[in-house]
């Protein structure tokens, strides 16, 4: 029997989007041969009494799904924090994580998780990457996007990206979005200037040299490249309609500084329209 390692922790209130959550997480558990553990995340003072019955389903589901691809032996645990915040449960129940899965949208406190204060509260304080699951735009789509500006923070997206690619044997477009500013220009709408071609292909050039090393170390990733001077909320989204997932770091530069505090980790969760990831 191979060694576990750390597990993937799933937060489960009994929605849709949470059971493709728990699908999600069977998914990498087999890639990763982690442990599954699910957390019952339910309100303060609420025990609903269709839950038990709902997390045992999950957790049985799950434990076939690894079944059928051979990973029989990976157990699947079920957690039921009480009287604490779900953030907090969660947190505190992820510490040794791989990775916390969580569905978009949900009952209760994981309702519009991603415009609420779950998934962000995730994002900004867990030490593991932070997966949020939606049923994809286009449901035969298997392209992982991931966001790079050449900071630490998208260096870790980018490894996860090629770790994922490399596994499922999935296509990958690294996609570097700036917002471009002719000189001399002020204001949101702005006219693009003579000097952007050169522009484009400088940064081009740049994202080639700054992935040749994952390209040889990766060198069965089919990896498309692409330098768009389009703000990088819009061009992730844009991307992500044809995407399985979109990968973003946790920290960035330029247009993605403070990328958990500002408008393009609001942006990229609240209108990306498949799963979305984000890498510490």
């Amino acid at each position: 029997m191979r060694e576990l390692v750390n597990p993937i922790v799933v937060g489960y209130d009994g929605s849709a989007d949470s059971d493709r959550a728990v699908d999600w997480a069977a998914s990498a558990a087999h890639l990763r041969h982690c442990p599954i553990r699910l957390v019952a995340v339910i309100e303060d003072d609420a025990d609903p009494d269709w839950l038990p019955d709902r997390v045992e389903e999950a957790r049985e589901r799950a434990l076939e799904e690894l079944r059928v691809r051979g990973d029989a032996e990976l157990p699947v645990t079920v957690m039921k924090p009480r009287s604490e915040p779900a953030s907090h449960a969660l947190l505190r129940l992820a510490s040794d994580a791989h990775l916390i899965v969580l569905g978009a949208h949900g009952h209760s406190v994981l309702d519009g998780a991603l415009s609420g204060s779950v998934s962000q509260h995730l994002a900004r304080h867990a030490e593991c990457p932070v997966v949020v699951v939606r049923e994809t735009h286009d449901p035969n789509a298997r392209r992982i996007v991931v966001g790079f500006d050449d900071s630490p923070g998208s260096q870790q997206a980018v490894a996860f990206a090629f770790e994922m690619a490399h596994d499922t044997k999935a296509p990958l477009t690294i996609i570097h979005g700036w917002r471009y500013n002719a000189n001399g220009t002020v204001g949101l709408y702005m006219p693009l200037g003579s000097d952007i071609p050169e522009h484009v292909a400088s940064e081009r050039a740049a994202l080639q040299d700054a992935m040749r090393e994952w390209q040889d170390k990766y060198p069965d990733v089919d990896v498309q490249l692409s330098a768009v001077p389009v703000h990088p909320v819009r061009v992730l989204t844009d991307a992500s309609d044809h995407a399985a997932m979109v990968v973003v770091g946790s920290r960035g530069r330029g247009a993605f500084t403070g990328l958990l505090l500002g408008s393009v980790s609001q942006g990229v969760l609240h209108r990306a329209r498949s799963t979305v990831v984000v890498t510490r």
